[in-house]
Parts: structure tokens; sequence; C-alpha cells
């Protein structure tokens, strides 16, 4: 409501948008208070605009190759990476540009870094449990099917029910990634 006077109120301010716009609109709120000697409310609307300069791109659906780095840690494979970039370097032209030095350097250590490394998929952000077992995945269906109930039941006992289960599924896993910390720290 935005205008009210003589015990009678109405709506008479909008927000208007197309359709494509309307997703844009994030809250549409009447403040009350506000003396503007009339019997109007002030409205206020959060609309969600893009910056001109942002452009959106989609990505690509190909996944990233990105090196094994982790395997230069065995000292056999470190040794392999260095002669293979000293062979590389010996054998590889150079310039008096400064452009082409570097380009020719990066190319240089990515050839010998793929000859000695190899590549491997980059994974793009998946929340992946590294912990999981059969425990924990029986667990957390247990919890599902107690959530199931208690929304079809909404009884005080399924809820109570569903918390401890929660908080089982919860302390379990923490257990276990302290666990598999332990494991990391004792093999570094």
């Amino acid at each position: 409501m935005t205008w009210s006077a003589r015990g009678y109120s109405s709506i008479i301010d909008y927000v208007l948008t197309n359709k494509k716009l309307s997703p844009l609109v994030n809250d549409t709120k009447v403040f009350r208070g506000y003396d503007v000697t009339t019997y109007h409310y002030l409205l206020i609307s959060k609309i969600r605009l893009s910056p001109k300069w942002y452009t959106f791109t989609k990505r690509s659906l190909r996944e990233e190759e990105i090196f094994r780095v982790h395997l230069l840690e065995d000292p056999s494979i470190k040794l392999l990476y260095q002669k293979r970039l000293y062979q590389n370097l010996m054998h590889s032209p150079w310039s008096l540009n400064n452009d082409v030095k570097w380009q020719t350097l990066k190319n240089t250590i990515q050839q010998a870094a793929n000859e000695a490394l190899g590549k491997r998929k980059k994974r793009r952000n998946k929340r992946r449990l590294i912990l999981w077992n059969e425990d924990i995945k029986n667990l957390i269906e247990n919890k599902k099917k107690a959530h199931l109930r208690y929304l079809t039941t909404r009884s005080e006992t399924d809820k109570l029910e569903y918390k401890r289960l929660v908080a089982i599924v919860k302390r379990e896993t923490r257990k276990k990634k302290k666990e598999l910390n332990m494991i990391y720290m004792e093999a570094r």
C-alpha cells in the first residue's frame, strides 16, 4: 500500500518492467514514516543492472587440460623433466626480439612438461566428497529418508529424528576428514 487516508488505502505507485527485465528486479519495498507532507509512502525498488562493460561469454564445454605437476615430487620424473627442458632449450632458436624470446621459452617449457609429466583434465569446481565410503553413504541415505518422512508427517518426533541423523552425519564426516588429514600430514 503506498497511499493511505481517511481509513482508505490503495496501491497507486507501481514498478513497471517488461518480461526481459522482470527477473532483474530483486526487491520492492514501501517505507513508512518519511514525512514528505503527503499521504503517499516512499516506494523503493532494487534492480540489478549489469554494467555496460560486462559481456556474458559462454564457457566452452571442453575441459581444460593441465600438467600433472604433482609428479615432480618423484625424483626420477623430476630428473627426466630437467633433462627434457635442457635438451629443448639447447635446440630452440633464439631471437633479438623479446616477445619472440618469451614465446620460445614458454613453448619450450610446455613441450618439456608435456613430454615428462603429461596432462590431465581439470575438474570444474565439482564438490566431491573424497571420504565417501559405505558407512557414510548409508548414513546419508537414512538422513534423506528421515527428511522425507518428516516432510510428509510434520510430526515433532520425525523432526527430532531427522535432526539427530543430521548431527550423526556431520560428526562422522568430520571424523573421517580428521583421519584423512592425519594420514596426509604423516605422508608429508
